[in-house]
């Protein structure tokens, strides 16, 4: 998808200027200047609207070519056109490469990062930007595609995330080249204004070509290469079709071709021109070519000493003495079934949600966004009462999802990375300890920064007088699943009550009890098991993790919590103590999965 500047925006911001500029100057008589200057500015926008098409187009024909190299696919022709080459391959797909003879109309006043890709270690294509690895999460973004795991039956296929193409935009308020990894659902800045340069020719930009080439140059002069070299250096070499040649493709051949021990693996191969060739295996591999068949025979697991993976390499010889090199990276293993567990960590880095927004334009992209300031009274969590849901969804993880109507004094469960290692003192400018309830005194489980937070109860008093209903997750998509654990611990503001005793709850002594209580249902909201972990033994209080085991449950669509306390801790009204906990790290187990180790 091509991103442009809004035509609202672009107008919009013209003529407020054409009526700034003209106000200035109304006492003038000569307003030449003034017209020229805006026209100027007109030429300026459609500058950057251009160079943010063009470097959507350079980013997509780059992507093609860097497949065409992994694939071995071959140049068919180079047709020059007005503003640069048509570049046809073997398998029927183009490239199109504008101002890519020379580049020299690039730098016009658009002043975009320089996209480009580099080949690792590994063999892989990864994308950079400004000479240095485009980074997700800390991970390089592949630029070349992933095969599944297991092509023949599609039970793992392609990861099309990995395949996406970056996307670049101007950020209509900052000015500032944005980039996307998934497609445009979520931009980062670039920290790159867009009007940063001046352009070859003419101040600010306002004339030249339209906007950065990614393209530096192409060289068709070599009869079996075409040379393409990319605006930082980077240069690839396509291989040209020629009758002469030896041809030796193998169809659909995956990134790694996983082959169980013992087996033979047979794949299909197109072929032409081939007076002879010479195969070359990994030790304990077998491979032969007959009948436009490759059959590849991984080693029997029992052997003494054999190569698990590696690289088979078949040269072909045409009549003519051309020759070539094909190449199929193999791996021997079996299939084994193993256990998908996921982890709820709510970290910022293991967000795979889409990107939505709360009540009034809260935009939500990461676990952090819904994390509120301040703790109590905050836009997110304390708008009108019963008017506004506060929600979030470990999508494409967990599954697990939260909802409550706030204000979250009713109840509900919020993400919090508010860490108060004292809970004897309030903090400076505080009146009561309900006003740091999203606090707990260590933060993230496993030295992590983001938790979650429970409130809400449900007694006889209470659920008489409004109504209550008990605060939990489920799974969004309805199914059944054992949740095995998650970690717990105290609040601050528990633990300040526990110990001390506040207005509604006095302190702990020897024989209370403070207790969290799961209840898990299925698909058809039937009880199904019930467990519970201790916060308060006596005098002794949880103030690290701990886990909670709650396989106990069985297989359960939704989890409810609650607490039970002994008769100190209760009065006339229910339940004293603040009816909270914190938790994390929630571990779920999927399916089995079946993977090639």
């Amino acid at each position: 998808m091509q991103c442009r500047i809004r035509e609202r925006n672009k107008f919009t911001f013209i003529n407020q200027l054409v009526a700034t500029l003209l106000a200035a100057v109304r006492c003038q008589y000569d307003d030449g200047a003034i017209w020229n200057e805006i026209e100027n500015v007109k030429d300026r926008v459609e500058t950057l609207e251009e160079a943010v098409i063009k470097t959507n187009e350079d980013i997509v024909a780059l992507q093609t070519i860097i497949n065409a190299l992994q694939k071995n696919i071959y140049v068919t022709s180079v047709t020059p056109t007005a503003n640069g080459y048509t570049i046809q391959f073997s398998d029927g797909t183009t490239a199109e490469i504008k101002n890519g003879k020379d580049g020299e109309n690039g730098a016009n006043g658009t002043n975009a990062p320089i996209i480009s890709v580099k080949q690792d270690a590994d063999g892989n294509y990864y994308w950079t930007m400004d000479g240095e690895w485009l980074l997700v999460d800390g991970e390089r973004v592949r630029a070349n595609g992933i095969d599944g795991e297991d092509g023949a039956n599609g039970e793992n296929g392609i990861d099309g995330k990995d395949a996406i193409a970056p996307q670049v935009r101007i950020n209509d308020a900052t000015k500032e080249w944005e980039i996307s990894t998934d497609g445009g659902q979520t931009w980062t800045s670039t920290g790159v204004v867009a009007e940063g340069k001046d352009g070859e020719n003419g101040a600010n930009g306002s004339a030249g070509a339209a906007g950065d080439s990614l393209f530096k140059d192409i060289d068709t002069s070599n009869p079996d290469y075409v040379v393409i070299t990319l605006a930082d250096g980077t240069e690839f070499r396509l291989a040209r079709y020629d009758e002469s040649a030896p041809k030796f493709i193998i169809v659909d051949a995956p990134e790694v071709a996983e082959v169980e021990y013992g087996t033979t693996a047979e794949f299909a191969v197109e072929a032409y021109n081939i007076a002879d060739y010479v195969v070359n295996t990994p030790e304990g591999w077998k491979a032969a070519y007959a009948e436009n068949i490759l059959s590849v025979t991984a080693p029997a697991k029992d052997l003494c000493h054999f190569d698990k993976e590696g690289v088979i390499a078949i040269t072909v010889v045409s009549d003519e003495g051309k020759s070539a090199i094909v190449k199929l990276n193999v791996m021997a293993g079996e299939w084994v079934e193993e256990d998908d567990i996921r982890i709820l960590t709510f970290e910022d880095s293991d967000a795979k949600f889409s990107a939505y927004e709360l009540y009034g334009g809260a935009s939500i992209n990461k676990w952090s966004d819904l994390i509120d300031d301040p703790q109590y009274g905050g836009s997110l969590t304390y708008t009108d009462y019963m008017s506004d849901t506060y929600w979030w969804y470990d999508e494409d993880n967990t599954e697990l999802f939260h909802s409550f109507t706030t204000p979250y004094w009713g109840g509900g469960h919020v993400i919090s990375n508010y860490v108060l290692a004292d809970y004897e003192n309030l903090p400076d400018g505080y009146y009561g300890w309900y006003e740091v309830q999203m606090s707990n005194p260590i933060g993230g489980h496993n030295g992590s920064k983001n938790f979650a937070v429970h409130n809400g109860y449900s007694d006889f008093f209470n659920s008489q007088l409004y109504d209550a209903s008990l605060e939990g997750f489920e799974f969004a998509d309805g199914k059944e699943r054992i949740v095995e654990c998650m970690y717990v611990t105290n609040t601050n503001y528990v633990l300040n009550s526990l110990t001390f005793g506040d207005g509604f709850n006095s302190a702990a002594t020897e024989n209370t009890y403070f207790k969290i209580v799961a209840y898990g249902y299925n698909a058809n909201e039937e009880l199904v098991g019930t467990s519970e972990f201790t916060l308060c033994n006596g005098r002794n209080f949880v103030t690290t993790w701990e886990k909670w085991d709650l396989s106990s449950l069985g297989k359960v669509a939704k989890i409810t919590f609650n607490f039970s306390a002994s008769d100190d801790q209760s009065g006339s009204y229910g339940l004293n103590t603040p009816a909270y906990f914190a938790y994390d790290d929630v571990t779920v187990k999927f399916d089995t999965k079946r993977v090639f180790k």
